[in-house]
């Protein structure tokens, strides 16, 4: 009781502490809950929201009721959603830092547009359910199985952001370069191959697809079309409603209208393409025919040695040392390159969606990055890290464990860095640290609080970056010791990103003519320049002041590669002389919707800050979700979850039913009813779990829970369990690898059928750590979990007491194999597990129960099937030793054979996993027998290949 007391009396006092820090905004159309201290943007982002309404609304013709939006400015993690269930946008206001990705545009106003379109999506597909299936659909979280696929979705909303904005994602060249390059180097993929992905080289997102899909659609069939789509979609049958949808509307199949679409966007990027005259360059890398990575931020030291960040679909994150290839080769290249290997110096601990050339610089003997990780303890708030590599002593550390810094840049001595920082205010700023111990010397203050992007150093106290404002950015110069701040170029909407200085003459990036290059412009003069014309986009490196060579990233179809050439104005083209190659396939999104301008309305009105009511603007519930478990046949259903927006509090009743009849060993419940409460606002994760299972129990059958044979009556009952938990994670990392430790005490307090005590306390202690994999590994090249696990059971029964301690622990290591992807697996599950009766005696018995041993590698990428019906990803093999302590078990080697697919061309059904053991070679009475059995087919579908 105490405990219990005490639990109710710490969440009372986190929801009364986080009470007095949260506020709201109302407003005609949006209620905003957001921290104090962030009550400007929070203004900002109400009249960017009531000043898009109707236009955002415009063409799909709904227009929806008030909804919830929830501001985070505590994570550093880039991102928004929308949900449906509980209804509400979350936004993340830590701005993006991907030039290629953000544009000009400022950040929540990009967010403000996308996420409120998906809600308008939802109002559209809620108001064309037939009545009858609204409970269903809705309540019953069936929407995402019958409403149109995700990507058509993300597609109009980038549509959308592209046509309201001067810098939407569908104007950026150097988003679209991969799609561009795929067809016309490779060819159109296939329509499975384009929404699940591929392993064999890169693919564009759903994002992009979806992009082009729709507006291909709204090109050729108008604006209305998509408003047909969604309706007709979600009024049809589940999962092929959306194809028959496309069908009536535009009189073609779905492939039919993908295949049109490639056409269209072919014809244009080869009627931009033509004609262009190409620089010519000298290639530093080779690459293999099947290759598929990129080199980033190349980079040559004093020795002439030349550096880069390598990352591709089959690599982990990296920082090489590049082998240059032979500019005159004495052997044909494909004898060379088998001989030819980059030198990893480390690997970096990052996702590769925020692994972006603005967040790590190399300089003379070191290199810095910012990689993002885990706060130390709160599971769904980021942090980001400052690293430090040092070459000569091959060591890394960290310079600052938790900032709110998003791109950096070294100073050509290495003494210093500059890093763009965003505060929890949302108030933008660049600083100055030291580069060995991370420490802050100075702030440069941002009195317009425009956004940074790629700053440079230009010299030992001046600083050249980009800043944006208003959709229009320009590049400066700052002063770090007095603060001076010179334009170097004025504010346009040209998309200029990592400007440097060499000489006279300021060096950047630029989709000018709509093809990502170099340009120039000399200071003196103000003459412009562009200084690449590649095919496909190049990329400012460095320019080495040894050999005067440009070194840069030049986009292939095999990805980045690193060339070079003369730094010479002589051979640049005047920018006067430039022709614009501009394809602008969003064009027609801009006049339908008529509102290209619509972010320069936006007013400065003050609404009224409120108190946030936890229970009336925070609470909210999420509808029926079934959880069948392939693993013990169970089916589980969770009739709702009561959960908070700040995502700190979830209540939820669980109904089970476990469908796996129960045999002479382990008894299953029939049904379980749960109610569990989980609650995090400090450190601690409290739980808290009221459980009422239903036993069926024959007359002969022994209560082997407790291992004490008791005589039971054959006929069903109820066991009322109080479970009260805490937990304590941590998040740390170790090398070139992330950890997690967890240590916690659950106590269970059970009323069984004779009305009896039973209780029971666990101790644990987990510890997992895993490096980071590649698109192609299906484990983490290295990994270790260990489970320690401490149990304490009593039970009264007839005036006698029942105690048994039980102790056990768990290992499993994942170690690479002989070549890429492949995969050893050794598991020890227990290793020990240890039982003390202290009735009739006080001794402990030790058991070793399993030992496994499994082998893997990837067989095939097939990549094909049936079209919208079935897709086949690819297939890998197993083989395996296990050895268990059972006679009906005995130890076996076999063979595992494993196929992955996906249906219906829909990202929301999990992926279909067939698995085939054939159990080759058995050891029975001492004597192995080898035997070729009927194999064990095993088909279930698996989250987390998702």
């Amino acid at each position: 009781m105490i405990t219990i007391i005490h639990c109710i009396c710490f969440t009372l006092l986190g929801f009364l502490s986080q009470a007095k820090e949260v506020q709201k905004i109302t407003t005609p159309h949006f209620n905003i809950g957001f921290y104090k201290n962030l009550t400007n943007s929070a203004e900002r982002i109400a009249n960017t929201l009531e000043t898009i309404y109707k236009p955002v609304c415009k063409t799909l013709e709904v227009y929806p009721s008030p909804i919830r939006l929830w501001i985070d400015n505590r994570s550093t993690e880039c991102n928004a959603f929308f949900t449906n269930m509980p209804r509400h946008i979350k936004m993340y206001t830590f701005y993006a830092h991907d030039p290629y990705f953000i544009g000009n545009e400022d950040w929540l106003n990009m967010l403000c547009i996308h996420e409120f379109r998906h809600a308008v999506q939802h109002s559209i597909e809620y108001h064309s359910t037939p009545f009858w299936l609204k409970p269903f659909y809705f309540f019953g979280n069936l929407v995402n199985y019958s409403s149109v696929p995700h990507f058509f979705k993300e597609g109009d909303a980038v549509g959308i952001e592209t046509a309201l904005t001067k810098s939407g994602r569908g104007r950026l060249p150097g988003w679209e370069k991969l799609y561009k390059v795929n067809l016309l180097e490779r060819g159109a993929a296939s329509f499975g191959r384009q929404i699940f992905g591929s392993l064999k080289h890169e693919i564009t997102s759903e994002y992009h697809i979806g992009y082009y899909f729709t507006t291909h659609i709204r090109r050729n069939y108008g604006p209305n079309a998509i408003k047909s789509i969604f309706e007709k979609t979600i009024q049809g049958m589940p999962f092929f409603g959306f194809y028959h949808a496309i069908k009536k509307v535009t009189k073609k199949s779905i492939l039919e209208v993908y295949h049109d679409m490639n056409q269209e966007l072919l014809v244009g990027w080869q009627k931009q393409l033509e004609g262009l005259k190409i620089t010519p360059a000298n290639q530093l890398t080779f690459k293999k025919a099947g290759d598929s990575f990129d080199y980033m931020q190349p980079f040559i030291d004093a020795s002439g040695n030349l550096m880069a960040c390598k990352r591709g679909i089959g690599l982990r994150d990296q920082l090489v040392q590049v082998t240059i290839a032979p500019s005159e080769p004495t052997l044909p290249k494909n004898i060379v390159s088998p001989f030819r290997k980059d030198k990893t110096i480390f690997y970096f601990i990052n996702r590769s969606d925020t692994f972006v050339p603005s967040t790590f610089a190399i300089g003379q003997g070191c290199a810095v990055w910012l990689e993002t990780c885990p706060h130390p303890w709160k599971r769904k708030q980021q942090t980001i890290r400052l690293q430090h590599y040092d070459f000569k002593q091959r060591k890394r550390r960290t310079l600052v464990a938790s900032s709110r810094y998003n791109a950096l840049a070294m100073r050509p001595d290495t003494r210093q860095l500059v890093a763009v920082a965003s505060d929890e205010a949302n108030n933008h700023f660049l600083v100055v640290l030291e580069t060995k111990s991370g420490k802050v010397v100075k702030k440069i203050d941002n009195p317009d609080n425009g956004y940074y992007l790629t700053p440079s150093w230009s010299s030992a106290s001046d600083i050249v970056v980009v800043k944006t404002k208003d959709q229009k950015n320009s590049i400066v110069r700052i002063n770090t010791d007095t603060g001076k701040t010179e334009i170097l170029l004025p504010y346009t909407y040209e998309h200029r990103s990592y400007p440097k200085l060499y000489k006279d003459y300021l060096l950047y990036n630029s989709s000018y003519n709509g093809i990502d290059n170099i340009y120039a412009i000399h200071l003196p003069t103000q003459a412009c320049f562009q200084v690449t014309s590649r095919k496909y986009g190049a990329y400012l490196g460095m320019v080495d002041p040894i050999t005067n060579q440009l070194i840069f990233s030049d986009y292939t179809k095999n990805g980045m590669e690193i060339a070079a050439m003369p730094f010479d104005p002589l051979l640049w083209r005047p920018l006067t002389e430039v022709e614009d190659r501009s394809v602008a396939y969003y064009e027609p999104l801009v006049v339908q919707e008529e509102n290209g301008d619509i972010l320069e309305k936006v007013p400065n009105h003050q609404y009224p800050v409120s108190k946030y009511r936890f229970g009336i603007d925070n609470i909210a519930y999420k509808g029926i979700e079934l959880a069948p478990n392939w693993q013990d046949k169970s089916l589980g259903m969770v009739p709702f979850t009561l959960v908070n927006l700040q995502d700190n509090l979830k209540v939820t009743p669980y109904f089970s039913l476990f469908i796996k009849p129960s045999n002479q060993y382990i008894i299953f419940p029939t049904t379980e009813i749960r109610l569990q409460v989980k609650y995090r606002s400090f450190y601690p994760i409290f739980n808290v779990n009221l459980t009422g299972t239903r036993y069926n129990i024959e007359e002969k059958s022994l209560y082997v829970l407790y291992d004490y044979d008791l005589k039971r009556k054959a006929k069903p009952y109820w066991e009322r369990t109080l479970g009260l938990g805490i937990k304590l994670p941590y998040y740390f990392t170790l090398g070139n690898c992330l950890g997690k430790a967890s240590l916690g005490v659950v106590f269970n307090l059970k009323e069984p059928f004779d009305k009896k005590g039973l209780f029971n306390t666990d101790c644990f202690l987990k510890i997992k750590n895993y490096s980071m994999q590649s698109k192609k590994d299906r484990y983490p090249p290295w990994m270790q979990v260990l489970n320690v696990h401490f149990s304490r059971h009593r039970a009264l029964y007839e005036n006698n007491v029942y105690d048994r301690d039980k102790c056990y622990f768990n290992l499993v290591c994942y170690f690479p194999g002989i070549q890429h992807h492949h995969y050893f697996i050794f598991m020890l599950n227990p290793i020990i597990e240890l039982e003390r009766f202290k009735n009739p005696n006080n001794k402990w018995n030790q058991v070793i129960k399993n030992v496994k041993f499994k082998y893997g590698l990837p067989l095939a990428y097939p990549e094909c099937g049936i079209p919208l019906i079935w897709f086949l990803n690819d297939i890998w093999i197993n083989g395996y030793y296990a050895t268990l302590a059972t006679n009906q078990n005995p130890d076996t080697f076999g063979l595992e054979l494993n196929f992955l697919s996906r249906l219906l061309s829909n990202k929301n059904i999990y992926p279909l996993n067939i698995s085939m053991d054939f159990p080759c070679a058995k050891k029975k009475n001492g004597q192995w027998i080898f035997k070729l059995e009927i194999p064990h087919l095993s088909i279930k579908f698996n989250p987390k290949s998702c």
